[in-house]
């Protein structure tokens, strides 16, 4: 087995796993280098993939790995300034692209997808004797395999390439391959395998790092203290992850952008402040307190209830009520938003005593949205500020208009009811009653933003508080309808496959804009940002609404599935979180990364991780105080 002379600026992955295996083996960096050390090893590593630029070796190393690359001795170069004559003059950021298997040596299928996540990818052009092994492709629309076409192979460059047989060059930096957290982690570890083997001069096994992102099963769950780990751990990330700012006061960072470093695994923050974002991880922290006592969360809960209505919502003039969508994004406004930022305010009221501190307030937002909404029940996608008269919203209040997908309208429609509820106001109600009823006329074939799976999940929780209010049969056969449908996309570890239909919806297959998980109909990815993360508090409202067994059933499956899917890690940044794409299949987050801000290992505060912690204690919640109707 040959020892390796490993040169590298920073420690990293791969470094440790070559000392590991090569007994022998000695890393040393650039400038601690003296040229002498070559003719002690029988084999080089240069990684320069934890450095900003390229690693460009000193002239006099430079003479020493090209005479060790004329012996025939295996050398390996990754992000290097150049080797032979081959000096790749730049690079390009990758973001939306993935790795493809073109050489079954690598000991994977050819045409296997492999995500590198945010990386650089040099420019080399390579003569027809180099063999490329991986070639670096953007927007593969695949989930993890795909046949390389002629057509596809002549818009990709070469990633992981042999310049002669001994001498193998990575284009993309790989030495950081556990950090970076790089997926699927089996076919990453094929890679590095066949690196360290050829470096060895021989087969290897290398002894492989416990990924840092780890998921575990805990068994059937009957009962909802069967998750209160999983339900701890979700409430400590909001502060480990420095998510809350300011105990709340003044709202929360929206979460973790998809993009994580592969010089050094860090991943970036995502800090807008969204109100929907504060107001749903408030309903996180509101369970808490009622459910424990816990004083801490309660003054959370209130610090993100008065942030959302004390400096978002505008109290005067003729957009009084209107909640605004960011920080940034002022004068925006989306009704779907809005629903959430105030669902925990609505439940408060109406499944507690506690005292009423900003009803008002969200029933004002409710008759702002009113306002715009058209005689179907159902609103556009948006309104924003400057430009929406008090003309142009009566032209949208006395019209049929807006969007049949539940995407928009679906929690609108459960706010509007939950204000009836307290309130007995007919025109809330009749215009919940319209816009569902506008929406499940047309059902399955109603319009569509990410999924047909994400409409049939957003359908659930609305639906079952109108047969709620209403007890009426041909309410409960649309709930009965839609989670019917969804049985047939459930996968055994509990979660949901992406389904789409004739693949119609508005984000089916995008590029450079928001976009579905899903390639193909099949595909084994959940879409904790867009579905199923609302099936929690769906499912336990099914449940409270109608007393049936089989709805508390479906919660304890879905329960299962997002303590398996929540990240464990040693990272304070991640553990207790859960990502946006889960691969139902492999159990670990992978999913096709051409959306424009929010990719598999994204994590959303509020949409996913508030959303899904409202859920799993608004069960526990039923159980201890609220009588099933």
């Amino acid at each position: 087995m040959n020892k390796v002379l490993i040169i590298t600026d920073e420690h990293n992955d791969l470094e440790r796993l070559i000392l590991q295996a090569c007994p022998g083996s000695v890393s040393v960096a650039v400038k601690d280098c003296d040229a002498l050390l070559f003719d002690r090893f029988g084999a080089a590593a240069v990684l320069g993939g934890t450095l900003e630029t390229p690693l460009t070796l000193r002239a006099d190393l430079r003479i020493r790995l090209e005479a060790m690359r004329e012996e025939k001795k295996p050398v390996f170069c990754e992000f290097i300034g150049s080797i032979d004559y081959h000096v790749p003059n730049s690079w390009d950021k990758l973001v939306h692209s993935r790795l493809l298997c073109v050489n079954e040596s690598l000991g994977l299928e050819t045409g296997d997808l492999l995500d590198p996540h945010y990386n650089d990818c040099q420019r080399y052009y390579l003569s027809p004797d180099n063999v490329v092994l991986l070639t670096c492709h953007p927007y593969i629309t695949a989930h993890a395999h795909v046949e390389p076409t002629d057509e596809l192979m002549k818009k990709g460059g070469p990633a992981l390439f042999k310049l002669d047989g001994s001498t193998l060059i990575s284009a993309v930096r790989l030495c950081q391959f556990n950090a970076a957290r790089f997926a699927p982690t089996s076919h990453w570890q094929s890679v590095i395998k066949y690196i360290v083997s050829f470096l060895a001069g021989q087969n290897t096994e290398p002894d492989f790092p416990e990924p840092l992102c780890r998921f575990e099963d805990i068994g059937e769950v009957s009962s909802p203290d069967d998750i209160l780990d999983t339900i701890r751990a979700g409430l400590d990330w909001f502060k480990a992850a420095d998510i809350l700012i300011d105990f709340g006061r003044h709202g929360v960072r929206e979460g973790l952008s998809h993009n994580i470093r592969a010089s050094d695994g860090t991943q970036l923050r995502a800090n807008i402040v969204r109100t929907d974002c504060s107001g749903e991880t408030g309903g996180a922290f509101m369970f808490d307190w009622l459910l424990t006592g816990s004083e801490d969360s309660r003054r959370i809960f209130e610090n993100l209830e008065d942030y959302c209505f004390n400096y978002m919502q505008i109290k005067s003039g003729l957009h009084r009520g209107m909640l605004r969508w960011t920080e940034d994004s002022w004068g925006a406004c989306y009704q779907d938003d809005v629903a959430r930022a105030i669902l925990p305010t609505l439940l408060l009221k109406n499944f507690t005593d506690k005292p009423d501190r900003h009803f008002d307030d969200a029933l004002l937002a409710v008759e702002y949205l009113l306002k715009t909404t058209g005689t179907n029940g159902l609103r556009v996608s948006r309104t924003d500020l400057p430009g929406l008269t008090a003309e142009r919203m009566a032209e949208l209040h006395a019209a049929d208009n807006g969007t049949t997908r539940a995407h928009h309208n679906g929690y609108y429609a459960a706010v509007l009811l939950l204000c009836y509820r307290v309130t007995r106001r007919q025109e809330l109600f009749d215009t919940a009653l319209n816009g569902l009823t506008a929406i499940m006329n047309l059902y399955p074939d109603n319009e569509r933003e990410q999924s047909e799976t994400e409409e049939i999940c957003r359908l659930i929780l609305p639906l079952a508080i109108l047969y709620e209010i209403t007890k009426s049969p041909e309410h409960l056969a649309w709930l009965t309808r839609v989670t019917d449908d969804l049985s047939r996309l459930e996968h055994p570890c509990g979660g949901y496959r992406e389904w789409d239909t004739g693949y119609k919806a508005n984000r089916s297959r995008r590029e450079d804009s928001e976009c579905s998980l899903l390639t193909h109909n099949g595909d084994p990815v959940a879409d904790l940002l867009y579905s199923v993360n609302w099936l929690p508090l769906g499912f336990a409202m099914a449940y409270y609404a109608t007393g049936d067994e089989a709805f508390r059933a479906r919660w304890n499956r879905i329960a299962r599935f997002m303590a398996l899917c929540q990240t464990k890690s040693e990272n304070r940044l991640t553990n207790g979180s859960w990502a946006r794409a889960f691969d139902l299949d492999r159990r670990e987050i992978y999913g096709v990364p051409h959306d424009i801000g929010w990719s598999p290992c994204s994590v959303e505060s509020g949409w996913t991780v508030g959303e899904i912690l409202m859920g799993l204690q608004f069960m526990r919640y039923i159980d201890r105080q609220c009588k099933i109707k």
